[in-house]
């Protein structure tokens, strides 16, 4: 469309043209004046014609590519330097939940959940000094109160005469993130009662120990077993021993400190772990035993279940616990849950339904007396 020539172009060659003609040649007939007069405003129609079907194919393509921004599977955001909204498509209008109108020269951080402001006002900074695309991922909040998970790709613009912006693309993955969490969930959780299974209690422990080793204070493991826990099992079948499980850790739960954590080791089988008790061996025993009564006197009280009858039951299950000190590192975390169930077991041969503490061996190899709570 930039070649051809515009109205006053086209003038002024005609009157240039003209100028260069003898004046014998501007004398014609009237009929060929008036036929060459025909011919030029067929040409002047024809030539508007191709500037209407230009500007017809420029106006369908600039609506074509509004079509593109405003409906892509993405936000796009335009940003001032101080952060306010100077453009925003349908899509990022939508993921905010707010309308494009009323979103333009608000600022964007309100949108970013309050736990994220910080990574996204860093974020920010970053990209107004660097030349280079920069990504985030943030959790933003819709309008009506609702979360989400966006990634932010960013990047500076500078044009000579203007103000900086940033171009930002807003994509959703929240999916994504739910996913992984769900992914960490069957890794580091039981599914059945939810809490933390073998493998994190092991990262707990060692960071249970890191943590004594430079606050001198003591911690503490309990190993607990249920003690007629397969009876239920092999009566009412496993969906009622799935219930008893998963009361028995709430149970468990509601015993503990916030610090605190259980783990359901497999089976009918679960472990405590006790973060920062005293820094008297005395005193942390004390502390220790304490909690473990209180679990004990909790898991002994009578349970409703429902069988796989749906029939209601009462059902009467305790619990043998053994239990452990540690301090400083002094020993390896697979020795501590070694003494904590060699303890449970004593608890289960001195008649169940008891508290008992391992106590280290002597030099000349005795064991001393396990201190016992019938």
């Amino acid at each position: 469309m930039s070649d051809q020539p515009n109205a006053e172009q086209l003038r002024r060659a005609a009157e240039a043209k003209l100028a260069r003609k003898p004046p014998a040649a501007i004398e014609m007939p009237l009929e060929t004046l008036l036929h060459e007069l025909q011919v030029h405003q067929i040409e002047l129609e024809m030539q508007n014609e191709n500037l209407r079907q230009s500007q017809f194919e420029l106006e369908k393509s600039r609506d074509r590519y509004m079509d593109f921004y405003d409906f892509a599977p993405v936000g796009y955001l335009t940003l001032s330097e101080s952060g306010l909204i100077l453009e925003i498509n349908l899509t990022g209008a939508g993921m905010l939940g707010v309308e494009r109108s009323k979103l333009r020269y608000r600022r964007l951080t309100p949108f970013v959940s309050t736990d994220y402001h910080d990574r996204w006002l860093r974020h920010f900074m970053t990209v107004l000094g660097s030349r280079e695309p920069q990504a985030c991922d943030l959790a933003m909040m819709h309008d009506n109160g609702s979360t989400f998970f966006a990634r932010m790709d960013c990047m500076r613009q500078h044009k000579a005469g203007s103000e900086p912006e940033v171009r930002v693309v807003m994509t959703d993955i929240t999916d994504r993130i739910r996913n992984e969490e769900e992914i960490r969930k069957l890794a580091f959780y039981d599914a059945l009662t939810q809490l933390p299974n073998r493998r994190l209690l092991n990262d707990r422990l060692d960071q249970a120990m890191a943590g004594s080793r430079r606050s001198l204070r003591f911690g503490a493991l309990m190993f607990i077993d249920l003690d007629n826990f397969k009876p239920l099992n092999d009566q009412y079948g496993h969906d009622t021993g799935d219930l008893l499980l998963i009361e028995v850790a709430r149970r468990i739960t509601r015993c503990l400190r916030e610090m605190d954590t259980v783990a359901r080791f497999g089976g009918d089988e679960f472990v405590v772990l006790l973060n920062e008790l005293d820094t008297g061996k005395e005193a942390s025993v004390t502390q220790a035993r304490h909690i473990a009564e209180k679990i004990r006197y909790a898991l002994a009280e009578p349970y409703k279940l429902k069988s796989h009858e749906k029939l209601e039951l009462e059902y009467h299950c305790s619990s043998s616990i053994g239990v452990v000190l540690f301090i400083n590192h002094e020993t390896r975390p697979d020795d501590i849950l070694k003494w904590a169930d060699m303890a449970m077991y004593q608890a289960k041969a001195a008649g169940r339904n008891r508290v008992i503490f391992f106590e280290q061996e002597k030099p000349s190899g005795l064991r001393t007396a396990s201190r016992e709570t019938p």
